[in-house]
Parts: structure tokens; C-alpha cells; sequence
């Protein structure tokens, strides 16, 4: 599976355990690029999932629109924080229609932040959805 170049990402994210208590819900990047086209590699139990690809549906584009359009409130930014045993570190890059926004947050801190919950809402289903595994970031 050929990776999707950065400028061409409407979304990109990465975060998850694939080791420890965590891993049954897997580390994961999914992007989506600016034709609606999805791709999902992970990592579940220290073991790889088969990469995925698959063009959203219809109804998937439009919840993915709905969510950049919630995350175009949130700026751009860099947790200052320690991490918490077992908690994951989330790196999103998303092009919202008031410009890109790029987070590297701590995944208990991304959860506070309504906009980007509900991107991680998306994405689970998303995981679930196209990959048949379960994902816990939401």
C-alpha cells in the first residue's frame, strides 16, 4: 500500500498502543486523502493488522466534513504535560476549512477537547468499520 503524501491529506492520524494492557486496541494511523480515499495500517498486540484502503462512503465524507468543520475551533498545539502510565500520545494533522491544524496531545487531554473528541469518535468507528478491530481512543 502506497502511503498518502502529506499535501495531499485532508487528515492524518497516528496514536495507540500496540504493546501492554492497551495493545488489544492497537496502535493506528489512518489517513484520508483529498478524494475521499482511506488507508489504515495497525498494530494490535505487538502484531500487524493487513493495511486497508478504501474509498469513504458517502456518509462517512460527510461526518468526516462535520468533524474537521468543529475542529477549524481548535488551534494548533504541543501537550506540555507528562504522560500517564498507559496513556497513548496522539499526533493529528487535519486540513480544516480555516487551515491546517496540527495536535500532539496525550490522549486523556484530546478526550477534554469536544472537537477533537468527537474525531476520535470518528475514528474508532472508522477502525471498526474498515478494519474489524476495536480502537479505544474516543
Amino acid at each position: 500500500m502506497n502511503e498518502t503524501p502529506p499535501e495531499a491529506c485532508v487528515l492524518r492520524f497516528e496514536g495507540g498502543s500496540a504493546h501492554g494492557p492497551n495493545g488489544v486496541f492497537g496502535a493506528w494511523t489512518v489517513t484520508v486523502d483529498t478524494a475521499g480515499a482511506l488507508s489504515i495500517r495497525g498494530q494490535v498486540l505487538g502484531r500487524d493488522v493487513a493495511p486497508r484502503s478504501a474509498a469513504l462512503s458517502p456518509g462517512e465524507r460527510q461526518a468526516l466534513a462535520s468533524v474537521l468543520d468543529g475542529l477549524s475551533s481548535v488551534p494548533s498545539r504541543r501537550s506540555t504535560r507528562m504522560g500517564v502510565p498507559d496513556e497513548s500520545m496522539l499526533d493529528i494533522t487535519a486540513a480544516t476549512p480555516a487551515g491546517p491544524t496540527t495536535l500532539h496531545l496525550w490522549q486523556r487531554e484530546a478526550q477534554t477537547l469536544p472537537p477533537v473528541a468527537a474525531l476520535l469518535r470518528w475514528i474508532d468507528a472508522i477502525i471498526k468499520t474498515h478494519a474489524g478491530h476495536a480502537a479505544a481512543f474516543a
